[in-house]
């Protein structure tokens, strides 16, 4: 029977869990996990059973749990007097980390020690322990997938554990951390007053911390479920609000006030981002000077947090090399550089973290958390995590508690290899741009934009030319379209050049090269683009095309260019044909495929094929889709930044705002809005359609404000 269970515990490691199954199956025990908070279904990866009654242990990789074969294998005996023993590590096998007990007979020096099957050693550490049973936790960090050994030494004696590490690596923090002295059946077995025994489950999965049933006396038929929660503490709580005392040195650097602080946490919020310039801390010209009275603003930012119960976080949103907005003035030469390629700028950026650690080392990580780079843009994943894994280093060097949060690269989707590294994924959610960027100054031809409407029409703004591939589909309409209708498009915008075609069927309808330039033209407005050397001119202009015989398809697409946009495409059926017009006003911004949509007789149009791998991007409910997968992985999820400039119409604002809002607290995700006091916040919004009322010397959009309360 010893070899039978033994051999099913090899088994474990090396098939899935679905190949289990139990031949006593009306004695099972089932278990199952969620995420705490929520009803989303967690895997589980193993369950160390712990059978109380008769103080022995085993593992179990299946979701069942047989009571008559079972009673537990004695891997370790938790006699009152420890025996020099390493326990079966749990989970096993594991990705980012795993757990395993060792029994020490006496006090002494053990060495610990792990080693790949070549005979590396990979990491290894020393502990004074005294008598008794202790915990240790192995990290794997960079290592592949595969068999190691742990070694365990206790004077002239030594006992070995063979562990198996899969999934994805979890970073260059390899090596063993202590936990404390453990006692897993109080050193003497439990007692219980009926027949059965008693046992406590702990549960593994993923990065989650564990869960454990204790005292639990099951019996045949029972289902028990996990309810994890991630390592990191609870960012779904934070609720709050940008600051921006030292957002850029040349307009934005007065520091902080402690009204707003005052003023936050009175109003029932718990958090403020604060993205900062590090020029407003450094000495001009010098990125590696750290300048003291920029950082005591700073200073006083985290000190009133302390004081009115607000959770800070600092954020270097221009960081050396970096920043998703070009300077007000001119860098030095020193200071032009990418973050992503340069070395001087990637030694500045890990010295300015290491700095803000020591500096904030007393600060409780439930106070003070960093968020390394605001907005990437410009670099793959992978360069991207090679430059952050040096500053997340650093940082926990001085502080391993320190919650570090990461911005996505162009803000669009999570990065699996952030998970096993304990890293908060900081999505900014400003998608549709249509409806959150509305006649903002900063953002090209937005002015131009049609007035907004909330829920928009899954229709993407832009039309590529041949070398936006995948991007260059041509928009499909379906439906009828009787000879006599006439078809309009406005043309918005226009990036070098654009030959537009349109068709009825094959037939062309419409043909015309857009070629914006200097001076005066078809177009309204001049737009030069220094970066690309081009012209992207506002035309604000609407084209027509007439369908000349009966036809089920109207394309658009550009025959050659670089891209377009539109505000508006309009079906006008000629009179008498029983036919509504149809008006559609696109709703989803850049880097998004054309795709065909069916036009119905009523003028309602629906999308009748969503393009492969852009699922999300066209059903307007499932933005948060890929956030939930990986949370459901075990990461914890924060949006950095979200909101409606002050031009979107205010009952649009609050519809799309109250969407968002219920979507995230439904889905845990804490939120930070930009910003607290301007064009984005409840306060001092300069909007003109809101009944102001007046709160402690400002103006506070209420309807506002007791939406963000509300959730």
């Amino acid at each position: 029977m010893k070899h039978e269970r033994t051999l099913q515990l090899i088994m474990a490691l090396l098939l899935p869990a679905a190949c289990f199954q139990s031949a006593g199956a009306q004695s099972l025990v089932t278990f199952s996990a969620t995420r705490r908070g929520t009803d989303r279904a967690v895997e589980l990866d193993s369950i160390l059973v712990q059978n109380r009654t008769r103080c022995v242990d085993t593992v179990i990789t299946t979701p069942s749990f047989d009571l008559d074969r079972h009673s537990g294998l004695p891997d370790m005996p938790w006699s009152v007097k420890p025996v020099f023993s390493i326990a079966r590590n749990h989970p096993n096998g594991f990705s980012g980390e795993t757990g395993f007990e060792i029994g020490v007979p006496n006090a002494e020096t053990v060495s610990l020690a792990v080693y790949n099957i070549l005979g590396q050693k990979l990491a290894g550490t020393e502990k004074n322990l005294p008598e008794g049973y202790h915990h240790f936790t192995l990290r794997s960090g960079d290592w592949a997938a595969g068999i190691y050994l742990i070694s365990v030494r206790h004077g002239n004696d030594s006992r070995t554990l063979k562990i198996l590490k899969t999934g994805p690596s979890a970073g260059d923090t390899a090596g063993f951390r202590y936990n404390g002295a453990v006692s897993p059946c109080d050193r003497q077995p439990a007692k219980v007053s009926n027949p059965g025994d008693a046992y406590r489950f702990i549960g593994f999965a993923g990065v989650f911390k564990n869960d454990t049933l204790d005292s639990v006396i099951p019996a045949a038929g029972d289902h028990f479920t996990f309810e994890f929660e991630p390592r990191i503490g609870s960012p779904e709580i934070w609720k709050g609000f940008n600051l921006l005392g030292k957002f850029t040195v040349e307009w934005s650097n007065k520091g902080y006030d402690e009204e707003d602080f005052d003023m936050i946490s009175e109003l029932g919020f718990n958090f403020v981002r604060l993205p900062i310039d590090y020029r407003t801390y450094t000495k001009a010209g010098d990125w590696n000077t750290f300048v003291e009275s920029g950082l005591m603003d700073i200073d006083h930012a985290v000190e009133w947090g302390q004081a009115y119960g607000i959770h800070v976080c600092i954020n270097l949103h221009r960081a050396p090399g970096y920043c998703i907005n070009p300077p007000g003035s001119a860098l030095p030469a020193s200071q032009n550089v990418s973050l992503w390629t340069n070395t001087s700028a990637q030694e500045a950026f890990v010295r300015h973290w290491d700095m803000f650690s020591r500096r904030y080392a007393q600060v409780p990580a439930s106070d003070l958390s960093f968020n390394l780079v605001n907005e990437p843009y410009g670099v793959d994943d992978q360069a991207y995590i090679r430059v952050m894994k040096s500053a997340i280093e650093a940082i926990r060097a001085v502080t391993p508690e320190r919650m570090i949060l990461s911005d996505m690269v162009h803000s669009l989707e999570p990065i699996p290899e952030f998970v096993p590294l304990d890293i908060i994924q900081s999505p900014h959610f400003y998608e549709p741009m249509q409806i959150t960027h509305y006649k903002a100054d900063w953002v090209s031809g937005s002015d131009s934009w049609d007035e907004p409407e909330w829920p928009i029409l899954p229709v993407p703004q832009y039309i590529y030319g041949p070398s936006k591939i995948p991007w260059n589909t041509p928009l499909v309409l379906h439906g009828s379209f009787p000879a006599g209708t006439r078809v309009d498009i406005n043309v918005l915008q226009v990036s070098s050049r654009i030959d537009l075609v349109v068709r009825a069927d094959s037939k062309v309808i419409f043909q015309k090269s857009f070629i914006p330039g200097p001076g005066e033209g078809e177009w309204k407005q001049v737009i030069y683009s220094e970066q690309w050397n081009i012209y992207q001119n506002i035309y604000d202009r609407t084209y027509s095309g007439n369908v000349e015989q009966d036809a089920s398809e109207i394309s658009f697409r550009a025959a050659a260019g670089d891209w377009m946009t539109f505000s508006e495409i309009r079906i006008v059926p000629p009179a008498g044909s029983g036919l509504r017009g149809v008006r559609m006003k696109p709703g989803l911004g850049w880097g998004l495929p054309q795709t065909a949509y069916t036009v119905s007789n009523d003028g309602l149009v629906a999308v009748e094929t969503i393009p492969a791998g852009f699922e999300s991007s066209f059903d307007i409910e499932a933005w948060l889709n890929p956030w939930i997968e990986v949370m459901d992985k075990g990461s914890v999820v924060f949006a950095g930044e979200w909101g409606v400039f002050s031009y979107t119409p205010h009952d649009v604002t609050l519809a799309f705002m109250e969407d968002r809002l219920k979507a995230m607290q439904d889905a845990g995700i804490g939120w930070a809005l930009w910003n607290f006091r301007g064009g984005f916040g409840p306060l001092d919004s300069g909007r003109s359609d809101v009944n102001y009322e007046a709160y402690r010397g400002h103006q506070m959009d209420k309807k506002m404000m007791d939406l963000l309360q509300k959730y």
